[in-house]
């Protein structure tokens, strides 16, 4: 009798331990589909953000050759700059030995 008794509740514990798991343990159809909804959003924000930033990133890229080229030249800017000084310093030396 004792052991019918406890195969009974253990039989009862089962059947309520699957009961509350059916309707707590699993996600609704429209639970899913919230899930789903954030899931895409996330999603499309991610692509939006990978999108701007490669954008970005070929701009740094053009204004990074743009730079280097404007250094290039503004070096040859001062080195003619220097030149030019160079040249009328003679021209001055020679007026003024005259």
């Amino acid at each position: 009798m004792k052991k019918m008794l406890k195969t009974l509740l253990s039989v009862i514990f089962v059947l309520l331990m699957a009961g509350t798991f059916l309707t707590t343990g699993c996600a609704t159809s429209s639970q899913l589909k919230a899930l789903q909804a954030q899931v895409d959003t996330a999603t499309q924000k991610a692509d939006e953000a990978m999108a701007a930033a490669e954008a970005a990133k070929a701009k740094a890229n053009d204004c990074s050759t743009s730079s280097a080229q404007s250094a290039k030249e503004a070096k040859m800017a001062a080195d003619r700059a220097e030149a030019a000084a160079n040249k009328a310093e003679a021209v001055f030396m020679q007026r003024m030995k005259k």
